[in-house]
């Protein structure tokens, strides 16, 4: 659990640092951040503190010490890291082809498993990631789907607080909830053999 909110504090500042789009969670904190003057941090906490009572309410099985880590680290990680960044990595791999591609490319690719590997490690979600559980779990839809969703809803917050949406967030919103899956799929069996 605690390699996946590192992962995906680290790689979520080279994916806010290349600009090509984040997932659906950091855009919408980083829309927010830009539009009300706060750090990226401090928002995603304020975002999940919110998102966290309904989880009180409904999902209180979902509740563990990944919950708050989460809500706590990851943005706080992805600040750190984005000052480390513009301090000792070359300005090249965030702005020049094909660096800035390469750079987009493998951090999505480790964000993702990083995502995956924090959600199935189950010791608890954060609020943001435990509404679309709570919905999948008492409808007939899959959990891929419902994650979908959310994202898309997530999507028109931040567009509607300014975002600038690309490529990147796209993606995200499309990949992470198979990824999470198919991620977990492969955890579990190997946890069994």
């Amino acid at each position: 659990m605690l390699t996946g909110i590192i992962g995906m504090g680290v790689f979520l500042s080279f994916l806010l640092g290349v600009g090509y789009g984040t997932d659906t969670s950091a855009f919408m904190n980083n829309s927010l951040a830009e539009y009300t003057g706060l750090s990226f941090g401090t928002v995603m906490v304020i975002t999940n503190a919110i998102f966290f009572i309904p989880e009180l309410i409904w999902g209180r099985k979902m509740i563990g010490i990944g919950t708050i880590a989460n809500m706590v680290l990851i943005g706080y990680i992805s600040d750190f890291c984005r000052m480390l960044e513009a301090e000792y990595l070359p300005a090249m791999m965030f702005t020049a082809q094909p660096y800035r591609t390469l750079t987009f490319s493998i951090a999505l690719l480790l964000f993702l498993i990083s995502v995956a590997l924090y959600m199935n490690a189950d010791m608890g979600l954060a609020p943001f990631d435990s509404i679309p559980q709570m919905v999948a779990a008492s409808s007939r839809l899959p959990f891929f789907i419902i994650r979908m969703l959310w994202d898309f809803i997530i999507i028109l917050i931040g567009v509607a607080a300014g975002g600038n949406l690309t490529i990147g967030t796209v993606i995200l919103a499309f990949t992470i909830g198979p990824a999470v899956s198919l991620i977990g799929k492969v955890m579990k069996r190997r946890s069994l053999a």
